[in-house]
C-alpha cells in the first residue's frame, strides 16, 4: 500500500512546448497535427469562409474546455501530492507495526474486508480517504472527457450539415450520422482510445465493475470482474488523445493551414 506522487497531466500547450524538437516519430506526428488550424487562402466562397470560422472557433473552444478539465484534476493532485508526502512514511512506520496487515488488505482489493479495516483503524482510513480522492478526481476527469467529446461532436456535425434537425443521442448512431455526411469517425486517428474512453466512462457512471466488453481493451482484460477502483487509469494518454481526435476531426471537415515546422 502505497501513497506515491502523481503526475500532472499537461494542457495541450504545455504538451506541445515540451515536444516541439521532439525527433520520436509518433510524438512528432502529434505535435505537427496540432499546429494545425482550420481555413485556407484559397476560400472562395463566403459560406466556406464562414465555416472556416466557425470550425476555427469550435477547436478553441474545445481545446480551452480540456484544458480547464485538467487543471480541475490538476488541483485535486496538487492537494493529493501534499497529503500524500506527509502521510507515507508515517503509514510505512504504522503498517510495520501490524506486521503488514493494512498492505495485505488494500491490495487483495477485499471492499468487504477493506471498509471493516477502515471503520476500525483511524489512520488506515485516512490513508484509504486520500487514495479514493487520487482515484475520484481522475475518475471526474474521464467523464468529463468524454462528455466533452460527445457535445463537441455533436456541434462538428452541424457545422458539416447545418440541415440536420433530429440530433442522435446514442453514440452508435451519432457515428452513423457524422458518416453520412462526409466524416467517418472510427477513421480519425486517436479513436481507438477515444473509444476506449468511453466504454470507460460508462462502467464508472453505472456498474463499477470491469466487465467483458471493457475487458477487450489493452490492460483491462486481466481485471475482469473485479472493481474499477483497481484501476490505474491511462488519464494522460486519455487527454491527449481527446486532444488529437477533436483536432483530426475539425481538419477533416475541410480546408486547413499547417504551422508545423516541418510541414
Amino acid at each position: 500500500m502505497e501513497l506515491t506522487q502523481a503526475d500532472f497531466i499537461p494542457t495541450l500547450n504545455e504538451y506541445v512546448d515540451f515536444n516541439i524538437r521532439s525527433s520520436d516519430p509518433v510524438i512528432k506526428t502529434m505535435v505537427d497535427d496540432f499546429c494545425d488550424f482550420p481555413g485556407s487562402d484559397d476560400i472562395q466562397s463566403e459560406i466556406e469562409r464562414n465555416k472556416s470560422k466557425k470550425r476555427f472557433s469550435l477547436l478553441n473552444g474545445f481545446n480551452k474546455r480540456i484544458d480547464d478539465i485538467i487543471m480541475l484534476n490538476r488541483y485535486a493532485l496538487y492537494q493529493y501530492n501534499i497529503n500524500a508526502e506527509k502521510i507515507s512514511p508515517l503509514l510505512k512506520d504504522y503498517d510495520e507495526q501490524h506486521n503488514g496487515i493494512f498492505s495485505r488488505i488494500y491490495n487483495e482489493h477485499d471492499e468487504e474486508e477493506i471498509n471493516s479495516a477502515r471503520s476500525a483503524f483511524r489512520n488506515f482510513n485516512i490513508a484509504c480517504e486520500v487514495l479514493s480522492a487520487r482515484k475520484i478526481a481522475d475518475e471526474g476527469l474521464i467523464i468529463h472527457l468524454w462528455a466533452t467529446i460527445e457535445q463537441f461532436v455533436k456541434r462538428a456535425v452541424i457545422i458539416k450539415d447545418e440541415g440536420i434537425e433530429n440530433m442522435p443521442f446514442k453514440w452508435n448512431a451519432l457515428k452513423k450520422l457524422s458518416k453520412d455526411i462526409g466524416v467517418d469517425l472510427e477513421q480519425i486517428p486517436s479513436y481507438s482510445i477515444i473509444d476506449e474512453v468511453r466504454v470507460v466512462n460508462n462502467k464508472i457512471k453505472h456498474l463499477y465493475v470491469v466487465d467483458n466488453e471493457l475487458g477487450k481493451y489493452p490492460g483491462f482484460e486481466k481485471h475482469v470482474g473485479k472493481k474499477m477502483s483497481i484501476i490505474d487509469y491511462k488519464t494522460h494518454d486519455y487527454a491527449l488523445a481527446t486532444y488529437h481526435f477533436m483536432n483530426r476531426l475539425i481538419m477533416a471537415m475541410g480546408p486547413f493551414i499547417s504551422y508545423a515546422p516541418d510541414r
